[in-house]
């Protein structure tokens, strides 16, 4: 009888661990988004994501989808949380951001911050100042499927393709001239031009940004209502994450120095 009572008192405690630190399915895109995602699976932010797990003591499940794909698994309840998603109103119906008492977004809770930056081809007229665009008539804006920036583009009345899952595709098109203007993330922009010289020929980068955005860990709203005490961990768990030594070494290395 005493093996009897030792063997339920063991699944005992190994159901209330479960339940205290359930496997948290988050979901990344599955192109390299330079320095955060590379093409192997990690980068910074997914760095960044394991050293949360180090601090916590617990294990995250990593999904690579595409990026609108990861939207479409997490509002279906497939998925827990996404990687590196900037703050869109329309993402509010289905997930929660990390907030201050005060509803407002919580930037220190943030994984990183990036920009959104408009790239023409030099032999166009279209320019981004005053944050809008010049010269644009009926041509469609380029950007990424599922990106935040499509969905502003949208709202302020532009026309977009977004037919495209990475950088490197929306600037082959404008190669080919299939697109004259695109928006696209910062550094990842800059990588690739400093390594071809054709994009370094014909591209021109804006000097105004179209967007700088925080880019968070964004939960479902069905995982966070269950689990709001260990989601609030997590995210108060990043600044610390973001300041290890295997983060800041990482990052030295990709960008040679600070991040923005």
């Amino acid at each position: 009888m005493k093996w009897l009572l030792i063997f339920s008192l063991f699944l005992a405690f190994s159901s209330r661990d479960a339940q205290a630190k359930p496997l948290i399915k988050l979901c990344y895109e599955d192109v390299p988004v330079y320095p955060w995602i590379s093409s192997d699976g990690n980068g910074l932010v997914i760095t960044e994501i394991h050293q949360v797990e180090k601090l916590l003591n617990m294990k995250f499940k990593l999904i690579r989808l595409p990026w609108k794909r990861c939207q479409l698994e997490a509002r279906s309840g497939k998925i827990d949380g996404l990687i590196a998603a900037s703050y869109i109103k329309e993402r509010t119906e289905w997930g929660v951001y990390p907030t201050n008492n005060d509803g407002s977004l919580n930037r220190q809770q943030r994984l990183h911050i990036d920009s959104f930056i408009v790239v023409t081809r030099k032999d166009s007229p279209i320019i981004w100042k005053n944050k809008k665009f010049e010269n644009l008539g009926t041509e469609a804006v380029g950007v990424q499927l599922g990106y935040s920036a499509g969905t502003d583009l949208k709202n302020a009345g532009y026309l977009t393709n977004s037919s495209f899952s990475s950088t490197i595709d929306i600037l082959e098109a404008m190669d080919r001239n299939t697109i004259k203007v695109a928006v696209v993330q910062n550094y990842s922009l800059n990588k690739i031009i400093s390594e071809n010289a054709r994009y370094q020929k014909y591209f021109e980068r804006m000097e105004e940004p179209f967007k700088v955005v925080d880019q968070h860990l964004l939960f479902t709203k069905r995982f966070y209502e269950k689990n709001q005490a260990l989601c609030k961990k997590i995210w108060s768990t990043i600044p610390a994450a973001r300041e290890s030594a295997e983060y800041v070494k990482l990052e030295k290395k990709m960008m040679g120095q600070k991040t923005i």
